[in-house]
């Protein structure tokens, strides 16, 4: 197993091309909220002191999740890839089980989610230092690792589920464009969940990515925003945790997200072990 994924890692990273296009949803969610979304936003909250930094911020933390989306699902493409040119028959010519190369591939997706968020993170918090003086709290760093590890987890089974339907290159590469496409509105960058509509809102509680950004913000955001709200009514605050998708519902602390990933990754395993089922007495 520790070769599949060593070779997988390699596979990845060595192919530039794909590693851009891995990252292109959490690409056009940071262009498009720099050039067209940046002003109408702040715009809503221009009485909070150092807004701009806030919403920095809480653009990380949505980019981030749109990363660890199209990261995992595309790193398990090498899966698909494999089956299509018979690549796991001959994995299963060796010691390893089928169970240590499924585990292989996921063990791989989970490794490169996590490096292509923590890289996302870095690259964005130096730009918007740079940018908008934006701090560099490095003290986020490994709480940022965990969160990245946990969210791979969650969008490995995701996308392990969305790969059970498919079996050829050319069907995934089709589901990858969609998915990298609406990633952005899943995770909340280019409408604030509060700004849905009521049915929009409850259709988002419903979805992981609502909580994965929610918990990402909630980190980054806690010292800046005991800074931008300290002399401004409570009332703001609560606006605000609500309107730009910080609280879900009654779930407003990192704690709370957290529980609630974790369940989603429960649910996630009990569906894809189902479906796979089904599909073996199908056949």
């Amino acid at each position: 197993m520790t070769s599949l994924i060593k070779r997988n890692l390699i596979l990845y990273f060595n192919n530039r091309q794909r590693v851009f296009f891995s990252l292109m949803g959490a690409i056009i969610s940071f262009i498009l909220y720099v050039l067209f979304l940046k002003n109408g936003i702040q715009s809503d909250w221009k009485s909070i002191h150092e807004g701009t930094k806030l919403l920095d911020l809480w653009l990380i933390g949505g980019t981030m999740t749109v990363t660890a989306i199209t990261t995992t699902q595309n790193a398990l493409n090498q899966k698909i890839i494999d089956k299509e040119n018979n690549r796991i028959d001959d994995l299963m010519l060796t010691d390893t089980s089928k169970l240590g190369i499924n585990a292989g591939y996921v063990l791989t997706s989970v490794i490169i989610g996590t490096l292509m968020q923590v890289a996302v993170y870095i690259i964005l918090s130096f730009y918007f230092f740079f940018a908008d003086q934006l701090n560099i709290n490095y003290e986020n760093l490994l709480p940022v690792i965990l969160i990245a590890v946990l969210s791979s987890l969650v969008w490995t089974m995701v996308n392990m589920i969305i790969d059970l339907f498919f079996d050829n290159q050319a069907s995934i590469s089709g589901v990858n464009s969609i998915v990298g496409t609406c990633s952005g509105f899943f995770a909340g960058v280019y409408m604030p969940l509060g700004t849905l509509p009521d049915a929009g809102q409850k259709i988002m509680e419903f979805i992981p990515a609502s909580y994965n950004s929610a918990l990402y913000r909630n980190l980054l955001m806690k010292h800046q925003m005991n800074i931008s709200f300290k002399n401004m009514p409570n009332k703001f605050l609560t606006a605000f945790d609500k309107t730009m998708g910080l609280k879900i519902n009654v779930i407003s602390n990192i704690v709370g997200h957290t529980i609630v990933l974790f369940i989603f990754i429960v649910i996630l395993i009990i569906l894809f072990y189902l479906i796979s089922l089904l599909k073996r007495k199908n056949v």
